[in-house]
This record gives structure tokens, C-alpha cells and sequence, in this order.
């Protein structure tokens, strides 16, 4: 009895041990778990991003250098102001080149206007280009103003041809005669003129009466026959 006691005695006393040792491994392991958890976890930071290499660029090849541009000539200079000039003129009025003239251009204008204003039977014309005076259906002078200089155009045709023109109902376009008024030689010039142009005119007139009682005459001589 005593024996199977003892045998009872240890195998109670191996099986106490062997729980103390399984509890003290089961602390043991909860300890370094909890130690475990609680250290600072360490992020591994982020490999730096490979830079790219830039590919070789090739140099572009020198250029020669230019010839600097030769500086305008005067002369040409003086051609581009005096086509913007003309420009300018073409699309001024007259009253806007009268205004420009010089003091001596403008009497030698208000000359001729006058003189001609001062003829019989005479009519004004004028718009934006030119100013004109006739008798009837026959220019006596028309007065224009090119670069600053008072110009005068008259129809000096012949008296007879022009007649003929006339009766045989020819449609005939004659130049004008031009003269430029710089001095008092040409502002003559310019008057006397107007008087040919008006006895030119005078001469037309008479011509178209003769002719119209020259029909009649016709006219009652056939009827009294």
C-alpha cells in the first residue's frame, strides 16, 4: 500500500509540474507577444525614383552670320513720300486743295473763276474734283488743282469739224487742251482762253440757228409745193 501511495504521490506531483510548466510557457509566450505589439513597427521608406537620363541632343550647326542690310538710299525715300503724297491728293476734294495752295496759286484760282463767272450766259459747275463753267452744252474752262498747282482744261476743236460732228450726229470725244497757271503770263494765257472757248461757243449757237432756219425755210417751201 505504501507503495502504490508513492507511486499515487509522484505521478500527482509530475502532473502538477507539468501544468506549472505549461502555465509559466503560456505567460512566458503572452509576455513577448505583448512586447512584440507593442514596439514601434518600422514603415521601410520608398526607393528613390530612378531619374531619367536625358538623351544627347545634338548641337545645331552654327550659323553663318548675315550681312547686315544696306540702309535705304535717300532717293528712295523721297519716291515712297511722294507716292504716299499722291495718294493723299487723289482723295482730297477740291475745297481741301484750295485750302493748301500758296496765297499767289490761290488769287491766280479766284482769277479765273471770277473771269469766267463774269461771262454771258455762263453756268457754274462744281463737285468734288473740279469746278467748271459752260455756255449751253460747251465747256469755256474747267479748273482743277493737281500737286499744289491750279490746272485749266479747255476744248479747243476745230469749229467747222465740230459743226459737222454735230449734223451728222458722230459721237466724237476730243482731249482737252491742259494749261498750268504758275505765273501771270500763263493766268493770261488762261483768260484769253476762256474767251476763244466762248467765242467758239457763240460761233456753235449761231451755226445751230442758221441750220434750224435753214429747215424751216426747207419745211415751208415743200409745203407750198
Amino acid at each position: 500500500m505504501e507503495i502504490l501511495f508513492m507511486v499515487f504521490m509522484i505521478f500527482v506531483s509530475v502532473v502538477c509540474l507539468f501544468s506549472v510548466l505549461v502555465v509559466v510557457r503560456d505567460i512566458v509566450r503572452e509576455s513577448l507577444a505583448n512586447k512584440r505589439s507593442a514596439a514601434p513597427v518600422e514603415t521601410p521608406a520608398p526607393a528613390p525614383a530612378a531619374t531619367p537620363i536625358p538623351a544627347p541632343v545634338a548641337e545645331a550647326p552654327a550659323k553663318p552670320e548675315e550681312a547686315p542690310a544696306p540702309a535705304p538710299v535717300a532717293e528712295a525715300e523721297n519716291e515712297a513720300e511722294i507716292a504716299v503724297s499722291f495718294g493723299k491728293s487723289a482723295n482730297e476734294t477740291l475745297d481741301e486743295k484750295y485750302n493748301a495752295l500758296s496765297t499767289q496759286a490761290k488769287n491766280y484760282y479766284d482769277a479765273i473763276v471770277m473771269y469766267a463767272a463774269a461771262v454771258e450766259g455762263a453756268r457754274r459747275f462744281k463737285n468734288a474734283r473740279y469746278e467748271e463753267y459752260k455756255i449751253g452744252s460747251n465747256r469755256i474752262v474747267r479748273l482743277l488743282i493737281k500737286r499744289e498747282t491750279v490746272v485749266c482744261e479747255f476744248i479747243m476743236g476745230n469749229t467747222d469739224f465740230r459743226n459737222y460732228v454735230n449734223e451728222n450726229k458722230v459721237s466724237v470725244r476730243q482731249a482737252a487742251t491742259v494749261l498750268k497757271v504758275v505765273d501771270d503770263v500763263t493766268l493770261q494765257a488762261a483768260k484769253d482762253g476762256i474767251d476763244i472757248a466762248t467765242k467758239a461757243a457763240a460761233a456753235e449757237r449761231e451755226y445751230k440757228k442758221q441750220i434750224a432756219r435753214e429747215k424751216r425755210k426747207a419745211a415751208r417751201k415743200a409745203k407750198a409745193e
